[in-house]
C-alpha cells in the first residue's frame, strides 16, 4: 500500500460481533473496501475482532490491534525466508498461515544465466501480487515495468527480527519520525515488512542490537515515549 494508502484516521474501539457499518447504495457508490479484522453478512459489516477501526483516504476500513499472526494482503510488501525450493520457484515463509511462493524470473534483469540462485534462510523483500483466501500467495520482487525499485533479496550480515504487526504499520506511516531520529544517529539501512519483519545493517553489531530495541520500545510505549528515551538509550550504550 503506498504512502497515501498508510494514512488513517482511527474512528473508535470496537468489539467482536459489534455492527460497525450499515451498508447502502450511497456507501457503494464511494468504493468501500474491508480490510483485516471486519467481515460483510448482507448490508451490515461486523468485527471479527477487537482493536481500534481505523479508515483510510481511500474508504478502507480495518481493525489496528495487537497480531502477530499475518494475515496476507495483496499489494503489501513483506520481508520473507527462503524455506526451500520447490521445481523453479521459491517457496517462502512470509509468517503467515501459507507458505507463498516465488518465481526466478520475478526478478529485474533475471535471464537464467544471471540468476542469484538462493538457498534455505535467505532473506527476500519482495511485494505479494497474489493474496486470496483460497490461494497460496504469490510475491515478486519487481514492479509493473519490470524494475526491482528496491525490492530483492537481502544481504547476509543484517538481523532479522519480529514486532507485533501494528508496530510495523506505525512505523511504516508517513509522519512516523523514529526511523529519521535512528539514522541521525547511527548509519544504517532498515527494510520493513508488513508482515512484522524488520530487518537492520550497519557496520557493527551493537548498533544493529540498539536499534533493534529502540524499535521494539514501540511494543510497549508510544512514538513520542520511544523517541523521548532514543538518545538517553544510545547514550547508556556508549554508542555515541
Amino acid at each position: 500500500m503506498g504512502p497515501k494508502g498508510r494514512c488513517s484516521e482511527p474512528v473508535r474501539v470496537v468489539l467482536p460481533g459489534d455492527k460497525v457499518l450499515q451498508l447502502d447504495s450511497d456507501d457503494c457508490a464511494k468504493e468501500i473496501f474491508l480490510g483485516p479484522g471486519l467481515r460483510r453478512h448482507e448490508n451490515i459489516v461486523y468485527a471479527t475482532r477487537s482493536g481500534l477501526l481505523r479508515k483510510t483516504a481511500q474508504n478502507i476500513y480495518y481493525i489496528d490491534n495487537y497480531q502477530r499472526r499475518y494475515d496476507p494482503l495483496k499489494g503489501q510488501f513483506v520481508v520473507g525466508i527462503i524455506y526451500k525450493k520447490k521445481g523453479d520457484n521459491y517457496i517462502i515463509d512470509i509468517g503467515g498461515s501459507e507458505y507463498a511462493t516465488l518465481s526466478p524470473l520475478c526478478f529485474e534483469n533475471a535471464p537464467k544465466k544471471s540468476r542469484k540462485d538462493m538457498r534455505p534462510g535467505d532473506l527476500v523483500f519482495g511485494q505479494l501480487l497474489v493474496a486470496e483466501k483460497d490461494m497460496e500467495p504469490e510475491m515478486v520482487c519487481i514492479d509493473v515495468c519490470s524494475d526491482s525499485v528496491g525490492i530483492c533479496s537481502l544481504p547476509d550480515n543484517g538481523l532479522l527480527f519480529t514486532v507485533p504487526l501494528h508496530v510495523t504499520r506505525g512505523i511504516l506511516h508517513p509522519q512516523n519520525t523514529l526511523l529519521k531520529k535512528i539514522s541521525n544517529l547511527v548509519e544504517c539501512t532498515l527494510v520493513v515488512g508488513s508482515n512484522g519483519r524488520v530487518v537492520v545493517t550497519a557496520e557493527e553489531q551493537r548498533h544493529m542490537l540498539a536499534i533493534m530495541n529502540c524499535i521494539k520500545m514501540l511494543e510497549v510505549m508510544t512514538e513520542q515515549e520511544a523517541e523521548e528515551n532514543l538518545l538517553r538509550y544510545f547514550n547508556n550504550m556508549f554508542l555515541l
